[in-house]
């Protein structure tokens, strides 16, 4: 059995995190995310908020659908602050990837048990896509001083 893997590679305006599929490995991400980006978020906090709910849905998507909980296979998501503008956010997962055009034009159900993603990322994120395999997503959030 392969050993679990939580590494963290930080510079002055990116965090690099590879880890095992477990769901418990994505609340450890957050905590460090948000430990990373407090400080970088000067006169903008509120957009911690949409930057963290936005990250957290894709990289549980990752771990669930992407990778199939399969703790023997890794997410990455690279997080980069452009000077107190943007930030920029990669995930990927090892999967075999997903429809995500089809999975976009898809009605949006709130009852439904899942689903929500997509919606998610069209509320909060200034942009958001996919590679054409679709395993890995690209997000970023825009923000002015003003917010």
């Amino acid at each position: 059995m392969k050993a679990p893997v939580f590494d963290v590679q930080q510079t002055g305006d990116s965090i690099q995190f590879v880890f095992s599929s477990t769901l418990g490995n994505i609340d450890h991400v957050c905590d460090r995310t948000a430990q990373y980006l407090r400080p970088r978020l000067h006169g903008v906090e509120t957009q911690l908020f949409p930057i963290h709910l936005a990250m957290r849905e894709g990289l549980t998507n990752a771990v669930r659908h992407g990778n199939a909980n399969d703790p023997a296979k890794t997410v990455r998501l690279i997080l980069t602050v452009k000077e107190n503008t943007s930030v920029r956010m990669v995930i990927e997962d090892q999967g075999d990837g997903f429809d995500w055009r089809k999975q976009q034009a898809q009605q949006f159900h709130e009852n439904g048990d899942h689903g929500r993603g997509i919606f998610i990322l069209n509320s909060y994120l200034t942009h958001y896509h996919y590679n054409d395999k679709g395993n890995i997503l690209y997000l970023e959030q825009e923000f002015s001083s003003q917010s």
